[in-house]
């Protein structure tokens, strides 16, 4: 006997970020709360986002009367996150797209309100520009090269000279990462998938947080132009690897603009990501540094994302 459809669905979408070629790119679902009073519980929210098992789910609330104004909730299948990056550039172009009266050709002004604070951004058809909530933290203790290698077995080469402790870098309360700088793609390419966890990292009091390491290396450097192009991995042993971080991109941005310190500068940087798992992601950060030099005024995350499917999910 055929089961009964249940009486209670939610729209939901899914999406691929920070590319513009379907199949590529950092899954997305973004599922829209319904309008009655209370919506889902946060323990639906994470059952939800369990049952879709990509690195992020993005809850997104009903519209207010601000049109263009939204509220967004952002999971991973084990918790819920501050903010995160590709779930907020997802979110901005699905927005776009949603908009009746989106065209694409016309930059569209939204926000988005997320647990870190107020996201301003643009959207021109399916490239979303994010100035995004920042709090940037270099923690005290950097983690030991040992702990890394203890992770990441294969790196047991790496010349001495780039085998020194690594930078703990937060970019809001909550979003913390490890910055391993290697010598070459090869390195990158080397590293194990199914990496152990890394030792306990020492915060600064107050700043206990999700942590993973992000792995880089720098391709090319105008310095000029103040432009850097990188590629990058985010392995973390709960989430996997991702093919796609936001959140990491714009801490390693922040990271290097801070120690290059030119007073009011903006630095901009090209980051690839996904190579290795065959889902090649872009994204690109401009930071601006503060009139000192010392500190960040603003941080832009920008990407884009394609639709790929929609439908109903039954309660």
């Amino acid at each position: 006997m055929a089961q009964a459809r249940p009486n209670v669905s939610l729209r939901y979408a899914t999406l691929d970020v920070f590319t513009k070629e379907r199949f590529k790119g950092n899954p997305l679902a973004i599922v829209e709360l319904p309008f009655e009073e209370g919506g889902l519980d946060q323990q639906a929210k994470q059952r939800i986002a369990c049952e879709f098992n990509f690195s992020e789910t993005v809850f997104l609330y009903p519209q207010s009367s601000e049109a263009l104004h939204r509220t967004i909730d952002i999971f991973t299948p084990t918790e819920e996150l501050p903010f995160a990056g590709h779930p907020t550039i997802g979110s901005l172009v699905y927005l776009c797209m949603s908009t009746s009266s989106a065209d694409e050709n016309k930059e569209q002004l939204f926000t988005l309100q997320t647990r870190a604070g107020l996201i301003n951004a643009t959207v021109s058809g399916h490239t979303a520009a994010a100035s995004i909530p920042h709090n940037v933290r270099l923690h005290k203790k950097p983690v030991p090269w040992q702990s890394v290698l203890n992770a990441q077995p294969s790196l047991g080469d790496v010349e001495a000279g780039l085998s020194t402790p690594c930078p703990l870098v937060s970019i809001v309360k909550g979003m913390t990462f490890v910055l391993v700088k290697l010598p070459s793609v090869e390195y990158l390419a080397a590293l194990t998938a199914s990496q152990a966890p890394l030792d306990p990292v020492e915060w600064d009091q107050g700043w206990e947080s999700f942590t993973a390491p992000y792995f880089y290396t720098i391709i090319s450097e105008d310095a000029e132009a103040k432009h850097i192009t990188m590629r990058v991995r985010m392995i973390e042993p709960t989430v996997g690897e991702d093919a796609a971080t936001g959140s990491a991109a714009s801490a390693l941005s922040t990271y290097l603009a801070l120690q290059k310190g030119t007073a009011g500068s903006t630095y901009s940087f090209s980051i690839e990501q996904g190579v290795e798992m065959g889902r090649r992601s872009e994204i690109g950060v401009r930071v601006r540094l503060n009139d000192s030099g010392e500190g960040v005024q603003d941080v832009v995350l920008i990407g884009s994302a394609v639709l790929i499917s929609e439908g109903k999910l039954y309660l």
